[in-house]
């Protein structure tokens, strides 16, 4: 009977103890992908290239006659890429303005090109560290007579 009492008398304590730890969970913080949004502003460089899910790393600048991209705060995109139909060296290299938006973990972005735009939709899978991996859902070129 004693070996009873005593369980019934710890039982309350458990209960608040179990109560207390589920609400400071349940009020806990949510660092979503927008959590992260200021992370992803900013110079992307060096892409490592694996089928369709690309590495990049974060930079200062862009550098000269390669490719990078640049993620303004204000929606504003820049792609530094090819500037011709040709990519047989010595290639030149160009600045690109286009948009960009985010929904939770898929980038939108639209991009000029030399031959008109291109839309991408690319899939933030890791974004942490300096370093923005991603995963390429699509990319539809649009020419432009000129």
């Amino acid at each position: 009977m004693h070996f009873v009492f005593k369980i019934a008398m710890k039982a309350p304590f458990i209960a608040v103890i179990i109560l207390s730890f589920f609400s400071m969970t349940a009020c806990e913080k949510d660092d979503g992908p927008q959590a992260d949004s200021e992370i992803l502003i900013g110079n992307w460089i060096n892409p490592q290239v694996n089928d369709t899910i690309i590495t990049y790393n974060k930079s200062l600048r862009l550098k000269d006659n390669e490719y990078g991209f640049k993620i303004n705060q204000n929606g504003k995109f820049t792609e530094r890429k090819n500037a011709g139909w040709c990519g047989t060296p010595p290639v030149s290299y160009a600045d690109f303005e286009g948009n960009w938006s985010r929904n939770d973990s898929l980038l939108n972005i639209t991009v000029g090109y030399w031959g008109g735009l291109v839309d991408y939709q690319w899939k933030i899978l890791n974004l942490y560290n300096n370093r923005l991996t991603i995963a390429v859902i699509s990319q539809e070129y649009r020419m432009e007579n000129k």
